[in-house]
């Protein structure tokens, strides 16, 4: 008799879809020479995974994610992803089973392997708890996460800033975009970019601070994701300084 975790792994696959899973693979650059190559990718789709977990068991544990996690199939961990987001976002939870998936995104951060996985934990997971840290308990999670060479630790602390900023913290999610305008990586352009967006929705003053000295040479892709919901005369003027900037910045340039 198969337990929780295989019965679970074994249903996903089954709802996988050899037709897709090429394209699948190519989407999420797991072929060679892509940032997930080597990854296995059976063709189940978002919302056949989103409802298996909706029918799974209700004890499934942090163990049964852990192992969930393990796996070698993305869309099985993509089902260890939204178990554990589901999971945090029920205000029934308890304290102490919060904290074990919060420790498990953690201390798995590179079974979170691509930009779905991390995507799906941090803002229902990661962030929130990040949320009701002091700031000394919250720069000791980060600053790991920050300057990790893996890829989607970084992204796991930038996405995650969506949680504060939820709260009503625009400082926090701005330290931490600046910590990683540097960055080599367009999935963490993205993020950021994002993040900046959406701290310009709540405090356009604060978005506009952070644009104004980093605007000239943060990367393009952020910049232009950090301008959507600019007017057009501001979209303007910030992509004008991230051509040209100022002799003064030109002399700061590596």
């Amino acid at each position: 008799m198969m337990d929780t975790a295989s019965t679970l792994a074994a249903t996903v696959i089954a709802a996988g879809d050899p037709s897709k899973a090429l394209m699948k693979a190519r989407f999420f650059q797991a072929i060679p020479g892509g940032y997930a190559e080597g990854d296995v990718v059976v063709g189940a789709s978002v919302p056949i995974v989103r409802e298996i977990a909706k029918r799974a068991p209700t004890n499934v544990t942090p163990d049964d994610m852990s192992q969930l996690l393990d796996h070698e199939v993305h869309e099985v961990r993509l089902l260890a992803a939204v178990l554990m987001s589901d999971l945090c976002k029920r205000r029934s939870t308890a304290p102490g089973t919060r904290r074990q998936i919060v420790g498990l995104a953690l201390d798995k951060a590179e079974r979170l392997n691509n930009w779905d996985l991390v995507d799906t934990v941090a803002p229902h997971v990661t962030g929130p708890w990040l949320a009701t840290l002091p700031p000394h308990e919250q720069w000791a999670i980060l600053d790991p996460l920050l300057d990790s060479p893996v890829v989607w630790r970084r992204r796991l602390a930038m996405v995650s800033m969506f949680g504060p900023l939820r709260a009503g913290d625009v400082e926090l999610p701005l330290a931490v975009a600046a910590r990683l305008l540097d960055d080599e990586h367009d999935l963490i352009h993205k993020a950021v970019g994002w993040l900046l967006r959406d701290v310009g929705l709540r405090d356009r003053a604060a978005l506009d601070d952070f644009l104004d000295k980093n605007a000239a040479t943060m990367p393009r892709t952020a910049l232009r994701y950090a301008l959507e919901k600019h007017e057009p005369a501001r979209k303007t003027h910030y992509m004008a300084l991230h051509r040209n900037p100022p002799a003064d910045w030109v002399a700061k340039l590596p």
